[in-house]
């Protein structure tokens, strides 16, 4: 049971000068040096992060993606609780909320709130929230990423909606947030223009690049292997000329190789169907080859202590 259950017990036996949030400073350091060596130094092989899907809900229809409005709905909070209660005591210690459209789950009164405090109050040091960004982002995650995809005229094609209709949700919001672009043949040639716009509309804004993953065989969206190698290329010259580009050069650089531990049973991904480690394509060897997720790379290669690696983790918590 995590701190956050037990804050009524702490006021009992922790001085009164001594509150509860320093209390929660010190479970959290205690977290920290524990993931640190676990992770680093003994190497165990647990579960350290969870992604949620919370629903398959979604109010886009997007080129790219065929798990929402499957008809699997949301996930009731019980069974929620459930995974963070088991995954917790199997050793992870952060989460990642996912969709559908993570901002359209609910279980009666129940709303995304719900599940970041019942997950901050069993101890998981960081809860990252993933989302389309067509509501307002009004939930209190340690971090929320933002998935735009390119510039007007290519995110139209690719979410069917104005990208005005984001833009407006964040240039409101007051946390910590950063952007995800999944790279594909659409918005390729745009991964500089789009660059600028970002730092000039919001300069201290990270962008994490992605590649299409063929997660239902091979389509138009995948980019060929010149392609791909371009792209990197075009990205490593961005980030040489400090465009804010939150992928590490070496886990770039990885991406092209595919030179990194991968598969891995060191996060895992549940939805309302079942649990799976590292992705639910786990076992497809041709999506594991074209593997586009690009936080994977960054965290195999931080595990092996690459320095650029471990400073991009670091800049997204």
């Amino acid at each position: 049971m995590g701190v956050g259950h037990n804050r009524e017990v702490l006021k009992g036996v922790i001085p009164l000068h001594f509150t509860v949030s320093s209390a929660q400073v010190l479970h959290d350091a205690r977290e920290y040096i524990r993931f640190g060596l676990d992770f680093f130094i003994r190497r165990k092989d647990h579960p350290y992060l969870l992604g949620l899907v919370t629903n398959d809900t979604c109010n886009l229809a997007c080129r790219h993606c065929r798990v929402a409005n499957q008809g699997q709905g949301n996930m009731p909070f019980q069974q929620i609780q459930r995974h963070l209660e088991t995954f917790y005591a199997s050793g992870a210690r952060f989460l990642y909320l996912e969709g559908g459209e993570s901002y359209l789950w609910r279980d009666g009164d129940r709303r995304l709130q719900d599940i970041i405090d019942f997950a901050n109050g069993l101890g998981y040091l960081r809860v990252h929230l993933y989302t389309n960004g067509t509501f307002p982002l009004t939930a209190q995650p340690d971090f929320t990423w933002v998935s735009i995809d390119g510039l007007a005229e290519s995110y139209r094609k690719i979410r069917g909606i104005p990208l005005e209709n984001v833009l407006r949700n964040v240039r409101n919001c007051r946390q910590r947030w950063g952007i995800t672009f999944v790279v594909n043949t659409i918005n390729q040639y745009e991964i500089k223009p789009f660059l600028q716009f970002i730092q000039q509309e919001f300069p201290q804004i990270q962008v994490m690049f992605f590649f299409h993953t063929p997660y239902y065989g091979l389509d138009e969206l995948l980019l060929s292997r010149k392609q791909k190698e371009s792209a990197i290329a075009m990205l490593l010259a961005c980030k040489d000329q400090r465009l804010p580009v939150l992928n590490s050069q070496a886990g770039l650089q990885a991406m092209w190789s595919g030179d990194y531990p991968h598969p891995t049973r060191l996060f895992w991904v549940v939805d309302i169907e079942g649990q799976y480690p590292c992705c639910r394509a786990f076992n497809q060897p041709e999506v594991c080859r074209e593997c586009g997720y690009s936080t994977c790379a960054e965290i195999m290669l931080m595990r092996g202590l690459n320095p650029e690696a471990l400073l991009t983790m670091l800049r997204s918590l």
